[in-house]
């Protein structure tokens, strides 16, 4: 189910090369809620989770083989890095 603030704070970063290094600098993805907090968008970490899952299923057999080789894994978490396509 998808977070109408969220969509328009992700398409604000992808716009926003200062926005963009500002979320990769978040720790988490509560701080990235926080950071869009600053700017008048309501949505939280959760969010931020269901919607990489939510896009995660859309992805094909070969994108999702792509991703499972890009994910390093720190004890039992999956540790995953945002990289926006260009």
């Amino acid at each position: 189910m998808a977070n109408p603030s969220l969509e328009t704070f992700l398409k604000q970063v992808k716009a926003d090369p200062d926005l963009l290094q500002q979320m990769q600098r978040c720790p988490n993805l509560n701080a990235i809620a926080e950071l869009g907090a600053e700017r008048g968008f309501a949505f939280t970490g959760v969010d931020l989770v269901v919607h990489q899952a939510e896009a995660t299923l859309r992805l094909s057999e070969p994108d999702l083989q792509a991703a499972a080789a890009g994910v390093s894994l720190e004890g039992h978490l999956w540790l995953m890095q945002i990289v926006w396509p260009g």
